[in-house]
């Protein structure tokens, strides 16, 4: 992901996505320092964004400053991500809900199309790709910038123990993964588009309840 990285405009919140993304996806590892002048040769640029990039995900949790000015990947308990999936269990249903009625057609038919792709073809990227844009629609259209930052923030916090676990998965039992959770979105997608709020609602928290029964199966949890 740091040889797509585009040095172009918004270095800092650039920088910041992109090593984000990195935490999340599992290509830097708990624990796993981060070199402030290798990463900004990585990406092309001078360290001071790259400074800057590190403070910022000090402060959303996802990398530890040391006394020394170390970065580090921060870890992930067991206790903080099942708050985070407590707290998207009270957040997600109510914002899929108000949003209702607010996204444009044309976007609903676009990750309807990307779903119906996916469960004919199971694939890890193109499913994390529609995964993130049904939740960004969530928050997009709830009609509160607060509510959004919120569940991007939870959201990504989940997704880093999430996507790992599921890329480690025999290719089989992945492929499943994905169909089964693609219905339950496009349930939520079909929910959307007759505008009925609280079938939304409902979709949004079962699909989130599936979630952590399964979670607890498998031992994410």
């Amino acid at each position: 992901m740091l040889d797509q990285f585009d040095p172009g405009s918004s270095l800092k919140d650039r920088v910041y996505e992109t090593l984000k993304s990195e935490i999340i996806m599992g290509g830097f590892k708990a624990g796993q320092q981060l070199n402030i002048v290798d990463l900004a040769t990585r990406m092309g640029i001078s360290s001071a964004p790259v400074r800057e990039a590190l403070g910022m995900l000090q402060q959303n949790g996802f990398v530890v400053l040391t006394p020394r000015k170390k970065a580090l990947v921060a870890d992930v308990s067991a206790t903080d991500y099942a708050i985070t999936m407590e707290v998207r269990q009270m957040l997600e249903p109510y914002a899929a809900k108000i949003s209702t009625g607010q996204i444009p057609g044309e976007h609903l038919a676009e990750i309807r199309g990307q779903m119906e792709a996916l469960l004919k073809r199971p694939e890890m990227k193109a499913y994390i790709e529609s995964d993130t844009q049904l939740h960004r629609m969530m928050g997009m259209y709830c009609g509160s910038r607060i509510l959004d930052d919120l569940l991007k923030m939870i959201k990504d916090h989940s997704l880093r123990i999430r996507y790992c676990a599921e890329e480690m998965a025999p290719e089989a039992q992945k492929s499943e993964y994905i169909v089964t959770i693609t219905l339950e979105h496009l349930e939520i997608v079909s929910a959307w588009e007759r505008n009925d709020a609280e079938a939304v609602y409902e979709k949004s928290a079962q699909h989130l309840r599936n979630f952590i029964q399964r979670s607890n199966k498998e031992g994410i949890l």
